[in-house]
């Protein structure tokens, strides 16, 4: 049979064992765990950014249907301050893909 001493000596130490890999298998699980709630976060943060921004598109193409752009409202006098070189090279191009 086997020496009571040598009975204790490895039930002691199969306790350790088993108390040292509880431990790292709890941080270990514990770190996991956080890296996955700080990946949740930043996959949230990115759906809020895609959501603006399609909102923004859309606020932005409604302005752009509300103001029809229209001929009579170019000012062909380069002097003048109401003069919008982007509208008047918008006309041009226009009358010459007519």
């Amino acid at each position: 049979m086997v020496n009571s001493a040598v009975a204790n000596v490895g039930r002691w130490s199969a306790l350790a064992v088993g108390l040292f890999y509880g431990y790292t298998h709890d941080k270990s699980l514990h770190k996991d765990a956080e890296l996955k709630k700080v990946e949740a976060e930043y996959r949230r943060k990115e759906r809020l950014i895609e959501q603006a921004r399609l909102e923004f598109a859309k606020k932005q193409a409604g302005a752009a249907a509300q103001t029809p752009a229209t001929t009579d409202k170019i000012n062909f006098d380069v002097d003048s301050p109401e003069f919008d070189l982007e509208n008047y090279l918008q006309h041009i191009e226009k009358e010459g893909n007519q």
